[in-house]
C-alpha cells in the first residue's frame, strides 16, 4: 500500500493501476489529505476494519468488486462514509447508479485534479441526512449484533457483505475474503443446484424460502458444516439484495446421529434378546417389542401394534395378565406366571416381570415395562428333580429291603443257597451304584446344562453304532445315512451318549432272539435334523412314557423302571430339540430326536 502523507484528513484510493495516484497524488497532498493506496476491493474492506478513515476515492474497475458493489458493501458497515467513485470511462447511466448505492460524489473521466479535491472535499463536509445515515445505521447493527451468521448477496450470487458471525462459521480472517466471492465457493457441491434454486426464489420471483437444509465446506476447516438457511429479499441503496440467515446445526444434527445411535443401540440390544421386551400403556396395549416378541407369538408388527399384552397369552392366563398390570400400575412392580400361545400353537409357560416406568407418554399415561421369559424349560427342570428325588428315594427303599431281606435269610440259616444269595446281594448293591451315578449325572445336567455348539451328527451316530456292535454281536444294526450326508447339529456334548442309551436300551428289552434296530439320520420338513431309532421289541411301556410327559406323578405304582429314557429326554431337551414317542410298524417302538441344524447349514 503506497501513502501520500499529508499529515491531515485520510483519504483511501483504491486504485489498482496506480492511475488515481498519478493523476490526484499532488492534488491531495496539496491540500492536505493524507492519501493512502490500496489495489483491491478486498484490501480496502479490510483496511477499513483496522483503521479509521475519512473517504474513499475508487475507480470502477477492480479486480474482485467493481466500484459500486464495493460501495454497496461499504455502506452495511459505513453508511456516513464519503465515498466517490472515479471512473476510467464512465456514462450517465454508471452515475445513476452509483449515486442510487450511496455514493458521495461522481468524478467522470477527464476530470481536473482540482474538481476532484474539491469534490471530495465536499463529501466529507456534507452532512448525511439524518433518516438515511439513522436508518442504515439500524440496519447494520442489527446484522452485525446477530448471534447468526448473516450473509448480503446481490443478484449473481456474490457477497456484498456479511457479519462476524458468517466469518467464523466460514473460519475466514476478514470479510474481503468473502465480500465479492461467490457464496457458492463455500457451499457442499451436492448442494449447489439446491442453493441456486433457492437464489432464483429470492432474486427474481422476490419469495423468501426455508429454513433449507445444506452444507458448508469451510475454507480453513476439513469437517463439514450442516446448516438452515433462511432467506429474504431486501433493499439496500437502491438495489434489491439477499439476505441469508444462517443457523449452524451441526452440533445438534451430531447430538440427533448420537441419539439415533444409541437408539438403533439400544434397539439392537434389545432384539438380541430371548427374551420378551415389551412396553404397554395403562390399558395393556403393545407400545413397544423387540424381535423376540414377533419370533415367539408369530404376530407381525403391524399386527401386535393394534393388540393387549393379554391377547399373547392363553384365555384361562389373560385375567392374570390383567391383574398383574394393575398391581404394577398400583405398587411400582409385579411378576406372574402365565401360558404364552407361541406362533407354532403350543402353550408355554412365561415369568412376566413388571415395572412401572416414572416417565408417561405424551398424552401424559404411565407405561410399564416388562420382560417376559420362558420358563418351561425350568419347570420341566425342577419337576423332573422331583421326580428324580422321588425315584432315588423310592427304588432305594426297594433294593435296601432286597439286600436286608437276603441277608436276613442268610443269617437265619433260611438261604438254600448262600452263595447265591450273596451274588444276589452283590447285583442289588451294583444296580443302586449304577442308578446313584446315573442319577448324580442328571442332577448335573439339569442344574448346570451345558453349553450347545454345532456336533457333527452322522460321524457321532457311527461311532455310537460302531462300539454297540462290538459289545451286542448278536444284534442287528442298521445304519440309514444316506439322505443326510455329513451335517452338524446344535447339540450338548452328551447327545452321542444319549443316541448310544436308545440302541441299548432297545436291545437289552427285546424279546426277540436275535433284536433288529435301525437307525435313520435325515431332514424332517421344517428344515431340522432327525435322529430316528426304531426297533422290533415289544415296545416301550406307557408309564415309562407318561414319566417324560408328565401326565401323572411318580408314585410306588407308576415310578419307572430306569433313568435310561430320563437321561436321553433331558439331553435332547437341554440340546435344544424336541423327543417324540412312536410305534414301529408292525411292531416296535419308534423314538424321534429333532435337532436345530447349525448355521449354515441346510439339510436335504
Amino acid at each position: 500500500m503506497d501513502r501520500v502523507d499529508g499529515g491531515g484528513e485520510r483519504v483511501l484510493l483504491v486504485d489498482p493501476t496506480g492511475d488515481l495516484e498519478r493523476r490526484f497524488g499532488d492534488a491531495l497532498l496539496a491540500a492536505g489529505f493524507d492519501a493512502r493506496r490500496v489495489d483491491s476491493a478486498g484490501a480496502c474492506l479490510g483496511l477499513l476494519e483496522r483503521e479509521d478513515v475519512d473517504g474513499v476515492l475508487s475507480a470502477h474497475a477492480l479486480p474482485d468488486l467493481d466500484g459500486i458493489r464495493l460501495l454497496r458493501s461499504i455502506r452495511v458497515s459505513r453508511p456516513t462514509l464519503p465515498f466517490v467513485l472515479a471512473p476510467d470511462d464512465g456514462s450517465e447511466a454508471l452515475a445513476g447508479d452509483a449515486i442510487a448505492a450511496g455514493a458521495s460524489g461522481y468524478v467522470p473521466r477527464g476530470s481536473d485534479p482540482a474538481t476532484t479535491v474539491t469534490r471530495l472535499r465536499d463529501s466529507l463536509d456534507r452532512e448525511v441526512p439524518w433518516s438515511d445515515a439513522e436508518g442504515q445505521k439500524r440496519y447494520r447493527h442489527l446484522v452485525e449484533r446477530s448471534p447468526a451468521p448473516i450473509n448480503l448477496f446481490d443478484e449473481t450470487g456474490e457477497s456484498i457483505w456479511c457479519n462476524d458471525a458468517a466469518l467464523d462459521l466460514l473460519g475466514l480472517d476478514g470479510r474481503e475474503e468473502l465480500v465479492g466471492h461467490s457464496i457458492f465457493e463455500f457451499i457442499h457441491p451436492e448442494d449447489h443446484e439446491l442453493a441456486r434454486k433457492e437464489m432464483r426464489s429470492v432474486i427474481e420471483s422476490k419469495t423468501s424460502v426455508g429454513p433449507t437444509r445444506m452444507r458448508l465446506e469451510p475454507r480453513h476447516d476439513d469437517d463439514v458444516r450442516h446448516v438452515q438457511v433462511s432467506t429474504a429479499v431486501g433493499s439496500f441503496l437502491g438495489g434489491d439484495i439477499g439476505q441469508a440467515v444462517v443457523v449452524d446445526v451441526t452440533a445438534l444434527r451430531e447430538t440427533q446421529e448420537d441419539l439415533r445411535a444409541e437408539r438403533r443401540l439400544i434397539e439392537e440390544t434389545l432384539d438380541t434378546l430371548q427374551d420378551l421386551f415389551y412396553v404397554v400403556d395403562a390399558e395393556g396395549g403393545l407400545v413397544r417389542w423387540n424381535a423376540a416378541t414377533t419370533e415367539v407369538t408369530g404376530y407381525d408388527d403391524a399386527e401386535l401394534d393394534s393388540m393387549d399384552l393379554a391377547d399373547l397369552f392363553a384365555e384361562d392366563s389373560r385375567d392374570l395378565i390383567r391383574d398383574s398390570l394393575a398391581r404394577a400400575l398400583e405398587t411400582g412392580r409385579d411378576t406372574v406366571e402365565a401360558r404364552l400361545r407361541t406362533g407354532r400353537g403350543h402353550a408355554r409357560l412365561y415369568e412376566l416381570r413388571a415395572r412401572r416406568l416414572s416417565t408417561g407418554d405424551r398424552t401424559g399415561g404411565p407405561r410399564v415395562v416388562g420382560i417376559a421369559r420362558d420358563v418351561s424349560e425350568r419347570r420341566e427342570r425342577e419337576r423332573q428333580l422331583k421326580v428324580l428325588e422321588r425315584w432315588l428315594r423310592h427304588n432305594v427303599r426297594n433294593e435296601i429291603n432286597v439286600i436286608q431281606g437276603t441277608a436276613e435269610s442268610i443269617r437265619d440259616g433260611d438261604a438254600e443257597d448262600v452263595g447265591d444269595a450273596a451274588r444276589r446281594i452283590e447285583e442289588r448293591a451294583e444296580h443302586m451304584v449304577e442308578q446313584a451315578d446315573r442319577e448324580r449325572e442328571l442332577v448335573d445336567l439339569l442344574a448346570n446344562p451345558p453349553e450347545r455348539f454345532p456336533i457333527e451328527i452322522t460321524g457321532v451316530v457311527e461311532r455310537q453304532v460302531r462300539g454297540i456292535r462290538e459289545r451286542y454281536p448278536d444284534a442287528d444294526i442298521d445304519v440309514d445315512l444316506d439322505r443326510a450326508g455329513d451335517v452338524r447339529v446344535v447339540a450338548i456334548p452328551k447327545v452321542g451318549a444319549a443316541i448310544g442309551e436308545l440302541v441299548e436300551n432297545a436291545i437289552e428289552h427285546s424279546d426277540a432272539d436275535r433284536p433288529s434296530v435301525r437307525v435313520e439320520v435325515g431332514p424332517d420338513d421344517r428344515g431340522r435334523v432327525r435322529v430316528r431309532v426304531l426297533d422290533d421289541g415289544p415296545g416301550i411301556p406307557a408309564a415309562e412314557r407318561e414319566v417324560l410327559l408328565f401326565e401323572r406323578d411318580v408314585d410306588q405304582l407308576h415310578h419307572g423302571s430306569g433313568l435310561g429314557l430320563l437321561f436321553v429326554y433331558w439331553v435332547v431337551r437341554v440340546s435344544g430339540g424336541e423327543v417324540e414317542f412312536g410305534v414301529n410298524e408292525p411292531r416296535g417302538s419308534a423314538v424321534t430326536l429333532t435337532f436345530r441344524a447349525a448355521a449354515g447349514e441346510h439339510p436335504g
